[in-house]
């Protein structure tokens, strides 16, 4: 698993962006969240909360050492201008998120999936319900493959979205790769999980004549967004939709996958 060192304002709008900070920057592939922890409303200095006097030396040492304790569990860091330094754990990390908070008090703020952990597990953000899929071409076939069909609770997942024309005409749509794999209440388009982490993408280009067929990469994950306590998704029976739309400022059309039934274990 790869550590993210990013600035401030990238790792906020990572971190965060189902939960109001980045929404519009991530629309494409992050229902809108309803519900924002007042402590993250407007981000005067850093993320709110007002310089430590930590100094930059001091910021690096507790990075470095983070690192070591948390090994593959830290997904990002980051340190504000005179602190606190921010910490990205994986869904699940209630506990080291904890040990850190008692190690580091005020001169840490500790994020674990997408919620915020002050001694206690945080309430996840709530995202919002898939846009319906738009009427598929004639032909055209989308198939959702997952490598497993189960995932440990804080987990993620990984996959492919086959797309197939069986019609009498083509189909070029560049869709980027890995797509998004949404984890949903089953029968419905309500999101309740996705990956939290960041996504190094690349432009993915697919183009098929009538016969052919293309296969996407798609990557998903157990990070909390129902409005429950805790950042990581309870265990039990859902269900996993990705969208599949052009890359850009206008993702339109969106198709839908049909779901695949996933269990997500203690």
């Amino acid at each position: 698993m790869r550590k993210l060192r990013h600035p401030i304002t990238v790792f906020v709008l990572i971190v965060l962006a189902v939960i109001g900070a980045g929404v519009g920057v991530l629309a494409a592939t992050v229902p809108p969240g309803h519900t924002a922890p007042p402590s993250l409303g407007g981000f005067d200095s850093c993320i709110g909360r007002k310089p430590t006097g930590l100094t930059t030396a001091q910021a690096t040492r507790i990075i470095d050492r983070v690192d070591v304790i948390a090994g593959d569990q830290l997904l990002m860091t980051a340190a504000c201008s005179g602190g606190p330094v921010l910490i990205g754990l994986s869904p699940g990390n209630e506990p080291l998120a904890h040990r850190l908070l008692a190690d580091y008090g005020r001169n840490m703020a500790v994020f674990v999936g997408m919620t915020i952990y002050n001694g206690s597990p945080g309430r996840s953000p709530r995202c919002g319900r898939l846009t319906p899929s738009a009427a598929l071409p004639l032909g055209l076939h989308l198939t959702l493959q997952l490598q497993r069909k189960s995932v440990r609770s804080g987990g993620t997942f990984s996959g492919a979205v086959v797309v197939s024309e069986h019609g009498p005409g083509s189909f070029s749509m560049d869709t980027g790769q890995p797509l998004a794999a949404f984890v949903v209440r089953p029968g419905t388009l309500q999101v309740v999980a996705l990956y939290g982490e960041g996504i190094a993408g690349t432009g993915y280009l697919t183009q098929l004549t009538p016969g052919e067929a293309s296969t996407i990469p798609a990557v998903g994950g157990t990070a909390r967004c129902d409005g429950g306590l805790g950042s990581a998704l309870p265990p039990g029976t859902y269900q996993v939709i990705v969208q599949v739309a052009p890359e850009g400022r206008h993702p339109f059309p969106a198709y839908l996958t049909p779901p695949v039934t996933l269990r997500v274990t203690a």
